[in-house]
Formats: C-alpha cells, structure tokens, sequence
C-alpha cells in the first residue's frame, strides 16, 4: 500500500499556463466559475460546459467552499471524466462570495473529479491538500505574479 505522500496528488499537475485566468473586474463569483469551466472544457469535448457549471453551481448552493484565506475551491465529481481535472483564476482585486461577503476570494480553484468510488479518496485529498497550500502568503504570492507561466510554474514546485 502506498504512504499518505506517495499517494498525494500534486496540484501542479492539475494546473497548466492555459488552465489559468487573470480575473479582472469579474462580475461575480458565479460568471467565474462558469469561465473556470469553459476553460477546463475546451479540452473535454466529452463534457458539456453548462451542465458541468450547472452541478458545479448546486454544490456551491449547499455549502460555499470559499474559505477565510481567500480561497475558493468550487468542485464536482462527473460520471464522464476518468481522471482530475482543474482551472484556477487569480484575482487581483477581490470577488466578495455572496453567500458570505466577508470572504474576499482571492484565487479560485475548481476542480472536477471522477465520480467513481475509486477516485473519492484522492478527491478528499485534493481538497485538504488545496487548504494547506493556499494559505494568505501563498495566495499573496500567486496574486502578485503577472503571468500564467509564472502561476503554473509556482504551484509545480
């Protein structure tokens, strides 16, 4: 059996130059994760971007994954996937969650992840690794970067 650091998934390998958005003046936190889900769909033909957000959307309608460091972290599990997919958005300003306005979201990341229960555990992971990386110094870093190599190169190392 694997060790817990073997077996952990590095979110750099979810995330590449492409899968990542500088949201400026971005209207809210719903059209954000609608652009994280176009954009990690143009490279699943298979999945359809409004249902996608949409099962995106209602999880978010039961608890708000934004957290008190300024992370977001909107997700899903699809039938139609059969591994880990992601996007991040960095926002220079900060998105107010309107579930909760005094949560600035500083960077979102959004996830999809098989939904097989073979997968469940690592999609466990997932998060708790998210919430140990993306503490308010780690946001502050990836927001003062100007690119979308520099972001996906950090989160690499």
């Amino acid at each position: 059996m694997p060790s817990n650091e073997q077996s952990k998934l590095s979110l750099g390998s979810l995330i590449t130059p492409n899968r990542v958005l500088f949201a400026q003046g971005c209207p809210g936190k719903k059209e954000l994760i609608e652009a994280l889900v176009r954009t990690v769909c143009r490279d699943y033909p298979q999945l359809d971007p409004a249902d996608v957000a949409s099962q995106v959307l209602k999880r978010e309608e039961g608890i708000s994954t934004t957290l008190d460091t300024g992370l977001s972290i909107p997700h899903a599990r699809l039938e139609e996937l059969g591994d880990f997919t992601a996007a991040l958005a960095v926002l220079p300003e900060a998105l107010r969650d309107q579930t909760n306005s005094d949560l600035p979201i500083r960077v979102m990341f959004l996830f999809l992840s098989p939904a097989k229960p073979a997968f469940f555990q690592k999609h466990l992971q997932i998060l708790s690794t998210l919430a140990e990386t993306f503490k308010p110094e780690f946001i502050q870093e990836l927001v003062s970067l100007q690119d979308a190599g520099a972001v996906a190169a950090r989160l690499a190392r």
